[in-house]
C-alpha cells in the first residue's frame, strides 16, 4: 500500500508549527548568558549595533534589534545598572538619549558575537551547499512575508 502524502498546505502548517516550537524553545534557552560574555542572546542582539556604530539612540537600537522602543528601554535600564552600557543625553534634543558600550563591555559584545556566529555556522554546516542556498532564499522570502502580516 502506498503512503499517503499530505497536501502541501498541511505539510507547510505542520513544518511551520515544528519550526516555531523549536524557535520558542531556543528563545527560552537564550535567557542564560552566552559563554564568556555575560550577555544573554537578547542583550547581545540589542547591543550588537553598537559594535560598529559607537553610539546609537534607543529608537535606532530597538529597530536594529527588532524590538519595540519600550522593550529596548527596559532592557537598557538593566544594562546601564549592570555597567554594560552608558546613556548620554543629546546636546541638541533633550528627548534623545545616546547609548554606548562601556569600554570593558565592548569585549563582551565581541565575545557574544563570536558565540552567535559559531552557532550560526554549526546550523549552516548541518545543511548541504544546495540546502544552504535554498534556505537563504526561503528565509529571505519568509522574512518579507512575515513583515507583511
Amino acid at each position: 500500500m502506498a503512503a499517503v502524502t499530505a497536501p502541501p498546505a498541511e505539510q507547510f502548517a505542520a513544518a511551520w508549527e515544528t519550526f516555531t516550537r523549536a524557535s520558542r524553545r531556543a528563545r527560552g534557552r537564550a535567557t542564560a548568558p552566552l559563554d564568556g560574555s555575560g550577555l544573554t542572546l537578547a542583550q547581545y542582539h540589542l547591543l550588537e549595533g553598537l559594535r560598529t556604530a559607537g553610539e546609537m539612540t534607543v529608537s535606532e537600537l530597538a529597530l536594529s534589534a527588532g524590538v519595540a522602543p519600550p522593550t529596548a528601554t527596559r532592557m537598557l535600564d538593566a544594562l546601564v545598572r549592570a555597567g554594560l552600557a552608558e546613556r548620554r543625553p543629546s546636546p541638541d534634543d533633550r528627548r534623545v538619549v545616546f547609548i554606548s558600550l562601556t569600554r570593558e563591555r565592548k569585549a563582551a559584545v565581541r565575545t557574544a558575537g563570536v558565540r552567535v556566529e559559531a552557532a550560526r555556522a554549526r546550523l549552516r554546516e548541518s545543511l548541504s551547499s544546495e540546502e544552504q542556498v535554498q534556505a537563504a532564499a526561503l528565509l529571505r522570502r519568509l522574512a518579507v512575508a512575515i513583515e507583511e502580516l
